[in-house]
């Protein structure tokens, strides 16, 4: 019988960059929670159920969160850095040729900011539904 540690340890990775739990070690101002929306052309963007997504974020400071994206487009966030980050969209595709993901950069990234608790994130021009 063959088992699969893939799963559980990606689990854990996203468990420890969104801050369920304790807190990353940072030097600078963070927040405790904020939610967001994927759009395409100002619209809601949506994904097949079967796919797994995320948004790699990396901030200016050097440190990375992988955020787990909904089949309805929006996600939620425990801690993280105020700050910039370079932001790329990731789609697991079940089936899909060559079995590697499909990468979007994310044109204008995203800043999180002190007290704002909603964010909306274009996907810009080069994104395919």
């Amino acid at each position: 019988m063959r088992v699969s540690y893939g799963p559980a340890l990606a689990a854990a990775i996203v468990v420890s960059a969104v801050g369920c739990g304790g807190h990353k070690e940072f030097d600078g101002p963070t927040v405790d929670a904020f939610t967001g929306r994927l759009t395409h052309d100002g619209n809601p963007v949506t994904f097949p159920a079967e796919e797994r997504v995320q948004l790699q974020l990396f901030h200016e400071k050097a440190q990375s969160f992988n955020i787990p994206v909904q089949p309805d487009g929006t996600f939620k966030i425990g801690w993280m850095p105020i700050g910039k980050y370079s932001a790329t969209l990731v789609r697991e595709r079940p089936g899909a040729k060559g079995g590697a993901p499909a990468r979007h950069s994310v044109p204008n990234g995203l800043t999180i900011e002190a007290g704002k608790t909603e964010y909306t994130i274009e996907l810009g021009k080069g994104f395919k539904v």
